[in-house]
């Protein structure tokens, strides 16, 4: 099955802090846009990779599923992995509204 989402956040080839950082920023700025799916991509585990980003974003993901902010997660069967997640969002918010969100 290949996973597919409206967007696609990819972290391959970012350290550690930079893709938290920017999942961070993508939840934070989804308060202000509709309700959307994403597919959050991450390297693929290597033999000389060490830890995956697959951990420590899962555990970014799973408190913001507790925060009401991620409504669904689940990782993604293509290699190199990651995640699709569904984002709450702002229903109130259209798509034609998005010029209103603040710039990055």
């Amino acid at each position: 099955m290949k996973d597919s989402a409206e967007y696609e956040l990819d972290l391959c080839g970012l350290d550690l802090p930079h893709s938290i950082g920017s999942v961070e920023q993508m939840l934070e700025r989804s308060r202000f846009r509709p309700p959307r799916s994403v597919i959050i991509r991450i390297d693929k585990a290597t033999p000389t990779s060490g830890e995956t980003h697959f951990q420590p974003v899962g555990r970014l993901l799973v408190e913001a599923m507790k925060a009401g902010t991620v409504l669904q997660c689940r990782p993604i069967s293509d290699p190199g992995g990651g995640f699709w997640i569904r984002l709450a969002g702002n229903p109130n918010v259209e798509e034609e509204d998005e010029e209103n969100v603040p710039p990055e």
